[in-house]
């Protein structure tokens, strides 16, 4: 049950889309408004059975997550010290490799949403910085959902805490156990054999 739901979690996060760059004031809003856009994104998912619209939808969540979070920020954050280790080219290609990688372990799984509900506790900015704090309500408990954005050109998500638990942090701990044996090279060629339905994109 816990797995599921923080597959779902992760999958309602990365069909969240904000229409404008907005101010800090309006991101909770923003945030709230797009729960039924979600759900109808879940039941067309549901719906997409040829592989010609599976694709088609696929491209319409990427393109949404992409909108939604900053993956570059994620990436260095993910990667630590050794991001300022690798040139440019190499920064973009990670970036890319990552969002794929994300997409496609939790695309299959939006087919889990079992009508969770959120609830909006509050939001904290702090200059660039902005804080999201959320309930997850299921039939059982409520978990902890922080969502952390930084404001660049728009506001965008960098990190995700669930129950105290940072996807960066997770994925960093994860990745340096490979950087350290193998390095960068061999992390993205791992990474690309996992992209599954989203390698061509």
């Amino acid at each position: 049950m816990k797995k599921n739901l923080y597959a779902f979690i992760i999958s309602f996060i990365f069909l969240c889309l904000f229409s404008s760059p907005a101010i800090a004031a309006d991101v909770m809003s923003e945030l709230k408004e797009s729960i039924q856009a979600v759900i109808d994104t879940i039941k067309n998912k549901q719906k997409a059975t040829t592989p010609e619209a599976q694709a088609v939808q696929r491209k319409k969540i990427f393109s949404i997550a992409q909108s939604f979070f900053n993956f570059k920020e994620m990436s260095k954050r993910t990667l630590g010290k050794e991001w300022k280790q690798i040139p440019k080219e190499k920064q973009d290609r990670f970036a890319h490799l990552f969002a794929r990688f994300l997409a496609n372990i939790y695309y299959k799984r939006l087919e889990e949403y079992t009508n969770e509900t959120v609830k909006y506790l509050e939001q904290r900015q702090h200059k660039n910085k902005l804080m999201i704090k959320t309930l997850v309500v299921t039939q059982k408990n409520e978990i902890p959902m922080n969502y952390k954005l930084l404001k660049s050109d728009r506001w965008r998500v960098y990190d995700i805490s669930i129950e105290g638990v940072s996807l960066v942090r997770n994925y960093r701990s994860q990745f340096h156990k490979i950087l350290r044996k193998k390095g960068i090279e061999e992390l993205m060629n791992m990474m690309s054999q996992k992209l599954g339905q989203f390698s061509d994109l």
